[in-house]
């Protein structure tokens, strides 16, 4: 499917065509000048066979000098190739008649270091002997000797040249497109990597990610693209400015009333009878929760809303051991009991620990709330080389399959009757949720084969 030349990256594709126009027109060019220069190389007979006709020119000498014209014929026609001595006039000296093909192609007579031509056939190579040599034959001046040979066919260089000249295009096709290749990574890859790391930073929560600065004007399609990110963030980071402040200011304006509550219901239950107590600590109960509320809202807002500077450092896991316990079992009820696995104090763990407390003590409370008021909670961990699973389990009674993808959603609910009855507003897993993902981990909810939930905590190496 064609692209329509128009719009913002109308240059880009204007661009990208005339690249790899160039590098077509380049691959051509290089190879055709290579070929062009080699050519005579490749179509010269190899070392192996110019030695192997040049031993022949030696024997032919030798018969030659010992002036044997019957042993020179017979030599002649042993030998693998078609071949003959000739004189100055082309005339065979060891009066062996020549076939009339050989002595037309004797005007296209090659030496023996002198290029051949590119079609497969069977040229006629000269090969010289020594003048002085001739005397012995009768001639009364010595003449200059050829041994002409023809050659055979599947000796001829051009057998290889398709092969040779394959490769060379092969080669040049890659040098050029790693060439042209780097050329469009400067102007490609590049600003798409500048690009890539603006959106990881700014889904990461860093809201003050600008990109255009590492762009020039002369790149005008990334330029503008980079321009307008840098006005979406902007957009986006006032809008959760906007956001935390309303959040802020709410959670403010919420807040002085209820404080001002309190205190009513402080001065009237001194100045009302007992008999009104039951109701006076029943608005103070919902003053609590509305209170108890607010700050749940608050943060998980901070947590999904704002970036937050971690903290990561190595730390043993038991130092985060007694502040969740301090105040979590003293919220237990009388038959709930926390077991943490000994091994546990000798895990070294990779985290923010602010976090990480954070979304254990959620865990936790949550056990205690739903598991029942007859229950064990079992705090252990599996390793691997990826990282550390916490895992928290209770003996309750689980929750419904397919609701364990949705537990760690905001204000989500399993049982309306149970929460309303044990508290708590939905908030809890989901704060564990946004603080696993802030370490780069994940928490995932299972029900275990012998009863009871089991929350999952990934802390990455």
């Amino acid at each position: 499917m064609l692209l329509p030349i128009s719009g913002l990256f109308s240059h880009l594709q204007f661009k990208l065509f005339n690249y790899f126009a160039i590098s077509l027109l380049a691959i051509l060019l290089i190879a055709t000048a290579i070929e062009s220069l080699v050519l005579n190389k490749l179509l010269t007979l190899p070392q192996s066979t110019q030695q192997q006709l040049t031993t022949l020119a030696e024997q032919a000498s030798q018969l030659v000098t010992e002036g044997d014209i019957e042993a020179l014929a017979e030599w002649e026609k042993r030998q693998d190739f078609t071949l003959y001595i000739l004189d100055n006039d082309f005339q065979v000296i060891s009066q062996r008649e020549m076939h009339p093909h050989f002595i037309f192609k004797l005007k296209y007579l090659k030496q023996l270091k002198q290029p051949l031509g590119d079609r497969v056939q069977k040229p006629l190579i000269g090969v010289p002997l020594s003048p002085h040599l001739y005397d012995k034959l009768g001639q009364q001046q010595p003449q200059d000797l050829t041994l002409v040979v023809q050659l055979n066919a599947n000796l001829h260089p051009a057998q290889q040249l398709s092969t040779s000249l394959w490769i060379i295009r092969t080669l040049v096709g890659l040098a050029v497109l790693l060439m042209f290749t780097s050329i469009l990574s400067k102007y490609l890859i590049t600003p798409l990597k500048h690009l890539q790391s603006g959106t990881q930073a700014l889904a990461s929560g860093k809201l003050d990610t600008r990109i255009a600065q590492n762009f020039s004007a002369k790149e005008h399609e990334f330029y503008r693209l980079a321009t307008e990110f840098d006005h979406m963030a902007e957009q986006v980071q006032q809008s959760m400015l906007n956001q935390q402040r309303l959040v802020r200011d709410v959670s403010h304006e919420l807040r002085t009333p209820l404080a001002r509550q309190e205190i009513a219901l402080h001065l009237l239950e001194k100045q009302l009878a007992g008999s009104h107590s039951t109701l006076i600590s029943r608005l103070a109960h919902e003053n609590a929760e509305m209170s108890s509320l607010i700050n749940t809202m608050l943060n998980f807002s901070r947590l999904n809303n704002a970036y937050i500077e971690l903290n990561i450092k190595a730390f043993p896991i038991n130092e985060i051991q007694t502040r969740i316990l301090n105040d979590i079992e003293f919220e237990a009820k009388e038959h709930q009991s926390i077991i943490w696995d000994p091994m546990l104090n000798t895990l070294i763990v990779n985290a923010d620990q602010s976090l990480l407390l954070r979304a254990m003590d959620n865990v936790l409370r949550n056990a205690l709330k739903y598991a029942g008021e007859h229950c064990t909670i079992l705090v252990s961990y599996t390793q691997n080389a990826a990282g550390v699973t916490l895992v928290i389990a209770d003996d309750g009674p689980g929750i419904d399959k397919l609701e364990l993808e949705t537990v760690f959603n905001p204000f989500t609910r399993m049982d309306d009757a149970r929460h309303s009855s044990q508290g708590g507003y939905g908030l809890g897993l989901a704060i564990v949720k946004q603080s696993m993902k802030l370490l780069g981990g994940e928490v995932t909810a299972e029900n275990q084969e012998t009863g009871g939930l089991k929350i999952n905590l990934f802390i990455p190496n």
